[in-house]
């Protein structure tokens, strides 16, 4: 099932018995609402009238996912190092300085707007020279909790693509779950992100969804002839997150497959070195990660 066959503005509704997340029987007392792409997530407004997969989890779950949510759209939703929003929406800037204000970094302990980041440099230019540089960066999200939130944006939307409405209750997929890596729009264009993005084009689309006026992105398809599946989101217009599930012998070749981005390296001192590589932007015209497959997309 694709989000193609149903309509891109009306909410998909479940009353199921089970947490897609966690799995648990759910009862009135142990249950809550649960948006899918959560509404607060996106700017405000931009799911009014939107797709939206919308059914129960458990309170434990909805919680946890609700706290993840939190800082990482604030975060998402910010202005990069030199000012700029990933699109020139007044909402968007509007909501920015909002969350950004109200949101805490969990990385940092303070408020977002407060979480741009230093970092000190020394680059030697000679056997006794050395000049020190200063970074500034952008607010940062803890990498483990954006792949945590993208597990669980995977599992509801698995959930829903398995669902058996006899029974009240979708399916939970074999293996594990492989998270990949995060990247800024500014490095959509890397060697790992372009190699994932080219291995799993062709695969059977199993979900192509955009919501929220183009601020929520999704993409779940299945490899030909293995128990693995590829997924990938864009959040905010302004960071991607890609992986797989299944198979782990299945996804460990995949993985082992993707080219490593060219990291340089800089000595910091006894025993400390500093990791670096120039950010890679991808063109409009390169970009098919949430794309039909090209053999679908010629018939």
């Amino acid at each position: 099932m694709g989000l193609n066959e149903h309509p891109a503005h009306v909410p998909i509704v479940l009353k199921n018995a089970t947490c897609p997340y966690c799995g648990v029987a759910l009862h009135r007392q142990n249950r809550a609402k649960e948006h899918v792409i959560g509404r607060r997530f996106v700017p405000k407004g931009k799911l009014a009238g939107e797709w939206n997969l919308i059914l129960y989890a458990c309170k434990k779950c909805n919680g946890e996912k609700a706290d993840l949510e939190d800082d990482i759209s604030a975060i998402t939703m910010q202005p990069d190092a030199w000012g700029e929003h990933a699109v020139d929406d007044p909402v968007l800037i509007a909501e920015a300085g909002r969350k950004g204000a109200s949101s805490k970094s969990r990385r940092t302990r303070k408020p977002v707007k407060e979480s741009t980041e230093q970092l000190s440099v020394d680059m030697p230019f000679g056997p006794s020279v050395k000049m020190t540089f200063g970074l500034h960066s952008a607010p940062q999200i803890d990498p483990h909790r954006a792949f945590r939130l993208a597990q669980l944006q995977t599992q509801g939307f698995f959930y829903w693509l398995t669902f058996n409405k006899a029974s009240g209750k979708g399916g939970y997929w074999p293996g594990s779950f492989f998270p990949v890596s995060t990247s800024v729009r500014s490095d959509w264009g890397n060697a790992t992100d372009r190699a994932f993005m080219n291995a799993v084009l062709d695969w059977e689309v199993r979900l192509l969804g955009v919501a929220a006026k183009g601020f929520f992105k999704v993409a779940i398809r299945r490899h030909p002839n293995a128990i693995c599946w590829s997924w990938a989101y864009e959040w905010n217009h302004s960071l991607r997150v890609i992986g797989y599930f299944g198979d782990q012998g299945e996804a460990q070749i995949l993985v082992d497959a993707l080219l490593e981005a060219a990291w340089k390296v800089i000595p910091q001192g006894q025993n400390e070195i500093l990791r670096y590589r120039e950010e890679v932007r991808l063109a409009d015209t390169d970009d098919k990660l949430f794309a039909q497959p090209s053999t679908q997309a010629s018939s």
